[in-house]
């Protein structure tokens, strides 16, 4: 079991993720340390807006891509169309984010979903050019992106806008990048229009996705969402609990990993996911301790004002636990084109979440909202491994 765990693929790929979410969590911790508690809320909360609106815009095109795609040539003509169709979406909507004073959020938003690490890019280079060139890319684009909200922070005291000001300074370049991509591709006028008929039969099924993505991100972060509108102190308590969840966010390192770099293997060999399931449950109860110990260490050395959410932490951990195990029943369903019964899971995990936060912060303040954390998602993951078992018609094996 273990040499398996220690692939070359995992290794060179999971090795960009915990470099670029490593990345992520240094400047965090670094405003966590530098910034106000308030500013740090500030901050934490525009990244979680920029990172559900870019879902929406991303249209679920980078799962399609992922999950979808087989040939060569299907991968490099549903990456230029679904960039196309995004950069349209972003000039449809520029009026209306106008109307309501929030168009500076259309180029973070457009950027995340096209360049970002999660976005349409990543996620072509992952299937067209292997999990090497995805995860240089990875490592590439996170150095730059993160770099920029240190220095934006540090010297230019944006503070809690810094997540939003880094999109206008790469936006420019990698526009360029992708316009290289293209040009290299040689792309053929006569099949775009072939492949824009299929792309078209495709939408609704994306559309799906979009509506599963939205649903599957607001759910995470429907408890920070939760705190703005109910704290009578929302910077405060969205710092306490951003800082705990940026921490145990740490564990789906690994199926994340161990997802993206055997999708190929999963679309053709079923039995593969219950190997596969079995090496993140080695790897995500192992990790689980390590975080304990770092946690204890990290707020008892240098961040002792985050000493008592203690018990916050270990109870969003113990969600993330359960979270773990639905990356790969997730993709499954989405591989099997279970497209509406994801939908319809996601959405009835999002309603469940949003009713027991509300219903528990009011009693149990941000200790509430972790617990409806981990009954929401633990009711999403027998949901989705209950019709994973109906779609694919297989043996309980879990």
């Amino acid at each position: 079991m273990f040499k398996n765990l220690i692939n070359k693929k995992y290794i060179i790929y999971g090795s960009s993720i915990v470099l670029t979410r490593g990345l992520e969590y240094l400047v965090l911790l670094f405003a966590a340390h530098y910034l106000l508690k308030e500013d740090y809320g500030e901050l934490e909360y525009y990244k979680k807006i920029i990172e559900v609106g870019s879902s929406v815009f991303a249209f679920g095109f980078p799962m399609l891509i992922i999950n979808y795609t087989k040939s060569k040539e299907s991968k490099k003509f549903f990456f230029l169309l679904s960039v196309l169709f995004v950069l349209s979406m972003g000039l449809i909507t520029l009026l209306s984010f106008w109307t309501f004073s929030v168009s500076f959020l259309i180029i973070p938003f457009l950027f995340y979903a096209i360049f970002f690490n999660g976005g349409i890019t990543p996620a072509f280079l992952l299937v067209y050019n292997g999990s090497n060139r995805a995860s240089i890319y990875k490592i590439i684009i996170s150095i730059l992106f993160y770099t920029t909200v240190l220095i934006s922070i540090y010297f230019f005291n944006i503070k809690g806008m810094a997540y939003v000001y880094v999109n206008y300074v790469l936006f420019p370049i990698f526009i360029l990048y992708i316009a290289s991509i293209f040009i290299k591709q040689k792309i053929i006028l006569n099949k775009v229009k072939t492949y824009w008929k299929l792309f078209k039969k495709l939408l609704l099924s994306s559309f799906t996705l979009v509506i599963s993505n939205f649903a599957n991100l607001m759910f995470l972060y429907t408890d920070i969402f939760i705190i703005k509108f109910l704290s009578d102190n929302a910077n405060i308590e969205i710092a306490n609990y951003s800082f705990a969840l940026n921490i145990a966010n740490i564990l789906l390192i690994i199926p994340l990993t161990l997802v993206q770099v055997d999708i190929e293997k999963l679309k053709n060999n079923i039995n593969y996911v219950s190997e596969l399931n079995k090496k993140i449950l080695v790897l995500v109860f192992t990790t689980t301790l390590g975080l304990i110990c770092f946690f204890i260490i990290l707020t008892n050395l240098f961040f002792n004002d985050y000493k008592n959410i203690f018990i916050v932490f270990l109870i969003i951990l113990s969600a993330k636990i359960i979270q773990s195990f639905s990356p790969l029943y997730g993709s499954m369903l989405i591989i099997k084109r279970k497209f509406k019964t994801n939908l319809l899971i996601n959405l009835s995990a999002l309603f469940i979440n949003i009713l027991l936060s509300y219903i528990l912060y009011s009693t149990f303040s941000i200790q509430g909202i972790a617990i409806a954390s981990v009954i929401s998602l633990l009711i999403r993951q027998l949901m989705l491994y209950k019709f994973y078992l109906v779609g694919i018609n297989v043996k309980k094996e879990f």
